[in-house]
């Protein structure tokens, strides 16, 4: 499982190419750990069906792994990514 301070095994900066799109899900983001979820069920199934070779199954249980670590982030660090009002000017007596 990676995170900007430690990339993982799977860094996506790391083994894209220099002009490849990509997109990044942050653990603020509810939907993320779903998606990732998902992701990781369909690269199962193309495993289970040798459309991806068995190597592929370390990539999908760090997925799976990623999903857990983001819900328990989630629940640790609510709120902690929002803006935080300015303090209130002090008033002089």
């Amino acid at each position: 499982m990676g995170s900007k301070n430690n990339p993982g095994e799977f860094d996506c900066y790391k083994n894209a190419l220099p002009d490849e799109p990509m997109f990044i899900l942050l653990a603020r983001d509810p939907l993320a750990p779903t998606l990732i979820e998902q992701w990781a069920a369909n690269r199962m199934q193309a495993v289970m069906t040798k459309m991806r070779p068995l190597e592929d199954l370390k990539m999908v249980a760090e997925a799976q792994q990623c999903a857990k670590t983001m819900r328990e982030w989630r629940d640790e660090n609510d709120g902690k990514w929002r803006p935080q009002p300015p303090p209130a000017p002090k008033l002089d007596k």
